[in-house]
């Protein structure tokens, strides 16, 4: 077999491939809690296989004042109108001087160019976040991404997705808060991205995620990036986050902000 039919079969399997991927997570994983904007991880170029590695420093205020480093690690697939991504990312860092290791995180998600303008996709994400209780979550999601402008020089795209969440925080932390949850959220978002020059761009994406029967209970995401290309491999980028949740866990503030500066490598 050749490298071109063996690459179309596999484009062929992924379908078949993220469902599986789904069910094993969903078998083994126990549940969990916080939001994390996946649209940055999206690359839009890639044609055959990608894998991107990256790095990163974070100065947070909010719930804690800490400096943490983290690295992180992708691979894109797109074949056609098949396309997929599986991203992973683990976090170090100090707090009031204590060194901890507190996050790992992990998204495959899939999608299908069903027209120029829509792609059905699904994905499952899995994440551990001890620093705001979070002992496990795991989400289910299938939905549409929609593509409303596609230029040279401005992307803008909506996702709307039903969304099931399992979340398992830390029991002997919290009291008001139920220690386990099961529920469907409606998440939403929009994402719109910039190219300024040849090596500048700007990237903004908001998610806006209420709970399906109790709209109050939301959780919304603005991150905002500027990225400047070094080298065609190297990207040095900075970004900025906002995040609030209406509905936190005990003694967990409801908005963080997040200000974060790395290099991320492809190749």
């Amino acid at each position: 077999m050749s490298p071109t039919q063996l690459f179309s079969a596999i484009a062929r399997l992924l379908p078949v491939a993220i469902i599986l991927l789904n069910v094993v997570l969903g078998a083994l994983c126990s549940p969990a809690w916080a939001q994390v904007n996946t649209e940055k991880m999206r690359a839009l170029d890639v044609d055959g296989v990608e894998t991107t590695l990256g790095a990163d420093a974070v100065v947070q205020t909010g719930n804690a004042d800490l400096f943490e480093v983290g690295a992180r690690a992708r691979i894109d697939l797109r074949s056609g109108r098949h396309y997929t991504f599986l991203t992973t990312d683990v976090r170090y860092g100090e707090e009031d001087g204590e060194r901890f290791r507190d996050r790992a995180f992990a998204h495959v998600r899939y999608a299908y160019r069903l027209t120029p303008w829509l792609s059905p996709e699904s994905f499952t994400q899995v994440e551990e976040n001890g620093f705001t209780l979070l002992q496990l979550r795991l989400l289910f999601g299938l939905g549409l991404r929609l593509r409303y402008v596609d230029t040279e020089f401005v992307k803008v795209f909506q996702g709307t997705t039903p969304m099931l969440e399992v979340e398992n925080l830390d029991g002997r932390r919290v009291v008001n808060h139920p220690a386990s949850t099961t529920t469907i959220r409606w998440s939403n978002y929009v994402n719109v991205r910039l190219r300024v020059s040849e090596t500048t761009f700007l990237l903004n994406t908001v998610y806006v995620q209420p709970r399906v029967g109790a709209p109050e209970d939301v959780r919304i995401l603005n991150e905002a990036a500027i990225g400047v290309s070094i080298t065609k491999r190297v990207l040095l980028r900075v970004g900025f986050q906002f995040y609030y949740d209406s509905r936190p866990p005990d003694n967990v503030e409801d908005l963080d902000v997040t200000l974060r500066n790395g290099l991320q490598v492809s190749f």
